[in-house]
């Protein structure tokens, strides 16, 4: 009896197994024809216009070596750094929650403080950048000259003010 529940076990398992199958192969299919039939509408191909113009326009303005190229491809490299950081935080955690080890979790504690380091370091050298491109702007004043001595006060057109005497 039990060598019998045994192979039904496996014999359901292969089923569930097969299905799986059947069902990706049929999501293989299908999926890709319903994604396309959405992109054809008449909305998405005008986007896609759009963006494909913004594209071949930012290609013809920014030519090799001038500083629109090289802060496009630094903007890039800053994102694929980001993007790797935020995986190797997120694929540390989860090998420290299924392994339940504390030194996995030492190690992502790591990776998340590299990550808010990067984040600060990319906000504090945006900011420099901004505040050193900041025009510079002369601001006139005019200096009053008081008067020099006491005896020079005019009181009788002074507000009225209020001593404080400590004591």
């Amino acid at each position: 009896m039990r060598a019998y529940a045994r192979s039904s076990g496996g014999v359901q398992l292969m089923g569930i197994i097969f299905f799986i199958l059947i069902a990706g192969a049929w999501a293989a299919f299908l999926l890709p024809s319903f994604f396309d039939h959405r992109r054809e509408n008449p909305r998405a191909t005008t986007r896609a216009f759009a963006r494909s113009k913004e594209r071949l326009a930012a290609v013809t303005v920014a030519q090799v070596g001038s500083p629109v190229y090289a802060q496009h491809h630094a903007q890039m490299r800053r994102q694929r750094i980001f993007i790797a950081l935020l995986a190797t935080a997120l694929i540390t955690l989860v090998i420290a929650v299924l392994r339940t080890s504390v030194a996995w979790l030492g190690i992502t504690i790591i990776v998340d403080l590299a990550v808010g380091g990067f984040v600060a370091l990319t906000l504090a050298a945006k900011q420099t950048t901004t505040v050193r491109r900041a025009p510079v702007v002369q601001i006139p004043t005019t200096i009053s000259m008081g008067p020099a001595t006491a005896a020079d006060l005019e009181l009788d057109t002074a507000p009225p003010t209020v001593r404080v005497i400590a004591g």
